[in-house]
């Protein structure tokens, strides 16, 4: 299975069934070729993309996602602070580290070239989904920065885009990037 997740705590996917491979009885079941790459029923939100890229960024732990960082009063005392709080080991620090070379690549010379900063290591992943409209994609772009000491890890996800990941939602993590690591941000 994905991710080498222990088996009580994976989540249905589709593609088993107890322990065993489903294999589908017609064309309108998942079709496990295409659920590989991100088509039929993988259904995911922005959130869970920026906690797939932040456990890569972790060494392959996951962990408990926090909207807010900190909460300041009126005179800028921190009043509450989220504290770190590891969910579990969604992969190896072995495969993690293979992932985030393989993730380097893609922005440094792959689909992912949009969301380059100077200076910084961003590590990154493109996506691109058909919707079934002509020309229209699910686009997405999941990065984390900077890839040798990770401050911070976003999402981004486009709907009915013209164009690719690459092309629509990397520039826009480029941004995202460089507005939170130019913050000081710690999240």
């Amino acid at each position: 299975p994905p991710l080498e997740t222990p088996v009580n705590e994976r989540a249905p996917s589709g593609l088993y069934q107890g322990s065993r491979l489903f294999r589908p009885k017609n064309r309108f079941q998942v079709d496990p070729g295409r659920f590989a790459f991100g088509q039929e029923r993988l259904l995911v939100t922005p959130l869970q993309m920026a906690m797939l890229a932040a456990a890569v960024a972790n060494g392959g732990l996951v962990m408990k996602p926090h909207v807010v960082e900190r909460v300041v009063s009126p005179d800028r005392r921190t009043v509450a602070r989220a504290k770190p709080e590891e969910l579990g080991r969604a992969v190896s620090a072995e495969t993690a580290a293979a992932l985030t070379s393989m993730m380097e690549a893609v922005v440094s010379a792959g689909t992912g070239t949009a969301a380059q900063l100077p200076g910084v290591r961003v590590a990154g992943k493109t996506g691109t989904a058909e919707t079934g409209v002509p020309g229209l994609n699910q686009t997405s772009f999941i990065a984390f920065a900077p890839a040798d000491r990770p401050r911070v890890a976003i999402a981004v996800m486009l709907e009915n885009q013209e164009g690719t990941g690459g092309r629509t939602a990397a520039p826009i993590a480029r941004e995202l990037l460089q507005a939170l690591l130019a913050g000081g941000s710690n999240s």
